[in-house]
C-alpha cells in the first residue's frame, strides 16, 4: 500500500505537469505545441504572477488574519525577460508587497547571477557554477543539444500515454502579444482534482503495454548519460570498462521488466487502492475534489508556438483547526515574443561594484548594510520580513549544573547561567575571532558592527572599547569557552528566558 501511495502521488505530479495527452484537438497537435517550448532558443517575453490565499470558514486568528493579508498583497510582475541563450538571461520587474513596489533586475551569464533591487547600494554578485558543470561534461558528447534532445525524449513518450483530460477545446481567437494583434489558436484545458486518479489510470495503463516504447527512451538515454557516468568513475565511453553492445541491451531489458513489474503490480487493483488510500488520508479527498482545478489557456501561432498563456491553479485545502485557509489560488499570465530571433540581454548596472556574495553565507546584517536605510526595500526587510529576527534554544537534559554536551548546553557556575560562546555567535552571525598566544576573543557584532572583546580565565571584557565586569569569568569546559548568559545576549543585542523546571535555554533577538 505504501508503495501504491508513492506510485500514485508521483503520478498525479506528472499529469499536473504534463497538463493534457497528445491526441489531436481540433486539427491542434497539443504534444507538439507542448514539445516546441523546449525549441525555443532565444526570446522575448513578460509575465505576472499573483497569489491569493482564501480565509477558512469561522473566526480567524490575529497573526494568521495579518499573514493572509500580507501573503494575498504579494505579486510579481515582469516586464521584460530576455533569453539571448541557453547560458545568458535576464528580468526586469517588480515585486509588489504590503503596498510597496520594489522594481528588480536580474541578469545571469555562465559565471555569475547579478541581482539589484531598488534600494540597494550596490548590486549583488553570486558566482555561478556553470563552467565546472562544463568542464564535468568535457571529453564526453554532451552538450546543450543532447540534453535538450533527451528532455524531448523524456517529455515526448511521457505525453504519448498522458490521456486528455474531460474539458479540453480549441478555438481561433484574436489576441494581442506585446501590443501587436495576432490570429491565434486558443488551446483551453481544465483539469479537475477529482479526475486525476482516472487520468493517472489511464497514463500508466498506456505506459504498461508500450515495452518497445520504454526500451526506446532508456535506450536513447543510456547513450546520452552513460557518457557522463563512465567520465565521474574515470572511464572512457571507449574504454574497455565501457559496457559491451549485449550487456548494454542486458541491462536496458532488465529496467523495462522492472518497469512494466511495477506498472503491473499496480494496475489489477488500482481502483481498490485509491479507494482505501482516500479512506486513509482523509485530506487526499479535500485536495482532489472537483474543487482543486487547473485551468490553462495556451494562445498558439501558426507555427505552435506558444505566444501567450494563462494559468489559473486553485488547490481545496483540508478543513482542520491548524490550517486558517481552505484554497490556494495561483494565477499567471505571460506573453512571448521574438522567439528564435536575435536579442541581447540587458546587464545589471555595476559602476559602483558589487557586492560579491559567497552562496549561503549572507547574513541579515551583511544584507541590511548594502540597503539604503531610507528605502522601502530596508523597511521591508527589517520590519515586514523581520530577518534579524532570531531564536534558538540551548537544552540540558540533566541537573544544568552539570556539563551534558560540551559547547552547545547551557552550565551553572555558582549561580550564575553560563552559555558556549562560538555557538551563541553562530546562531546570532556575530564573527568570532581566537587570538591563541593572548588567549582573547573578539566578536563582531553581525547588525551593529560592535566589538565584543573578551578572554579566557577573566572577568574583564570590553565593548567598543568600554570596559565591562563579567559576573564569572571566561571559562572553558571540555576545550569550549563559557561566558554569562545575560552579558553576551545583551552585548549581541539579544535576550535570554531561562526555564528553570523545563532545563531550557531560549534566546532571541528582534
Amino acid at each position: 500500500m505504501r508503495r501504491f501511495k508513492l506510485g500514485l502521488a508521483a503520478v498525479l505530479s506528472l499529469l499536473l505537469v504534463l497538463l493534457a495527452g497528445c491526441q489531436a484537438i481540433g486539427g491542434v497537435d497539443v504534444s507538439k505545441a507542448v514539445l516546441g517550448t523546449l525549441d525555443v532558443k532565444s526570446s522575448m517575453s513578460k509575465q505576472t504572477l499573483s497569489l491569493q490565499l482564501v480565509p477558512a470558514d469561522g473566526k480567524l486568528k490575529e497573526e494568521d488574519r495579518k499573514a493572509i493579508e500580507i501573503l494575498n498583497s504579494l505579486s510579481v510582475t515582469i516586464d521584460q525577460a530576455i533569453l539571448q541563450d541557453s547560458k545568458h538571461m535576464s528580468m526586469e520587474g517588480a515585486v509588489q508587497f504590503s503596498g510597496k513596489k520594489l522594481p528588480f533586475h536580474v541578469a545571469i551569464d555562465p559565471k555569475t547571477m547579478k541581482l539589484f533591487v531598488e534600494g540597494m547600494t550596490q548590486p549583488a554578485s553570486v558566482p555561478l557554477d556553470m563552467q565546472e558543470l562544463d568542464m564535468a561534461f568535457a571529453g564526453t558528447k554532451m552538450t546543450d543539444e543532447t540534453i535538450m534532445e533527451s528532455y524531448k525524449d523524456i517529455f515526448g513518450f511521457l505525453l504519448k500515454h498522458a490521456p486528455n483530460p474531460s474539458s479540453i477545446s480549441v478555438t481561433p481567437v484574436t489576441d494581442t502579444v506585446n501590443g501587436e494583434s495576432l490570429s491565434l489558436q486558443k488551446l483551453h484545458i481544465d483539469i479537475r482534482g477529482d479526475e486525476l486518479a482516472d487520468l493517472a489510470k489511464g497514463f500508466l495503463t498506456s505506459l504498461s503495454k508500450d515495452q518497445e516504447g520504454m526500451k526506446e527512451l532508456i535506450g536513447r538515454l543510456y547513450d546520452t548519460y552513460y557518457p557522463i557516468f563512465a567520465a565521474y568513475a574515470g572511464t572512457s565511453e571507449d574504454g574497455k570498462n565501457a559496457l559491451s553492445k549485449a550487456d548494454k541491451e542486458k541491462q536496458i531489458n532488465e529496467a523495462v521488466k522492472e518497469l512494466t513489474s511495477m506498472l503491473n503490480e499496480l494496475l489489477p487493483d488500482y481502483d481498490k487502492n485509491v479507494k482505501e488510500l482516500l479512506a486513509d488520508s482523509p485530506e487526499l479527498k479535500d485536495i482532489l475534489s472537483k474543487n482543486t482545478v487547473l485551468s490553462l489557456d495556451l494562445m498558439l501561432d501558426s507555427k505552435l508556438k506558444i505566444r501567450k498563456q494563462i494559468m489559473d491553479l486553485t488547490v481545496q485545502l483540508p478543513a482542520t483547526e491548524d490550517l486558517p485557509i481552505k484554497q490556494v489560488k495561483v494565477r499567471s499570465e505571460t506573453e512571448m515574443w521574438k522567439i528564435n530571433e536575435p536579442v541581447t540581454v540587458h546587464d545589471v548596472d555595476s559602476s559602483k561594484g558589487v557586492w560579491d556574495v559567497t552562496p549561503g553565507e549572507g547574513s541579515p546584517g551583511a544584507m541590511l548594510r548594502h540597503v539604503d536605510r531610507q528605502s522601502e526595500l530596508y523597511r521591508l526587510l527589517k520590519d515586514d520580513l523581520k530577518i534579524t529576527h532570531k531564536s534558538f534554544t540551548l537544552y540540558s537534559d540533566e541537573d544544568p549544573s552539570i556539563l551534558y554536551d560540551a559547547g552547545y548546553e547551557p552550565v551553572i557556575v555558582k549561580g550564575t547561567l553560563m552559555v558556549p560562546v562560538k555557538y551563541v555567535a553562530d546562531q546570532l552571525d556575530a564573527d568570532l575571532k581566537w587570538d591563541k598566544a593572548t588567549k582573547q576573543m573578539t566578536l563582531t557584532d553581525d547588525l551593529t558592527g560592535s566589538k565584543i572583546v573578551l578572554k579566557m580565565g577573566s572577568k574583564e571584557a570590553s565593548i567598543d572599547g568600554v570596559a565591562q565586569t563579567l559576573s564569572q569569568p571566561v571559562q572553558s569546559f571540555e576545550g569550549y569557552a563559557y561566558v554569562p548568559m545575560k552579558f553576551i545576549t545583551k552585548a549581541l543585542g539579544a535576550e535570554g528566558y531561562w526555564d528553570a523546571k523545563e532545563l531550557v535555554l531560549t534566546i532571541e533577538r528582534n
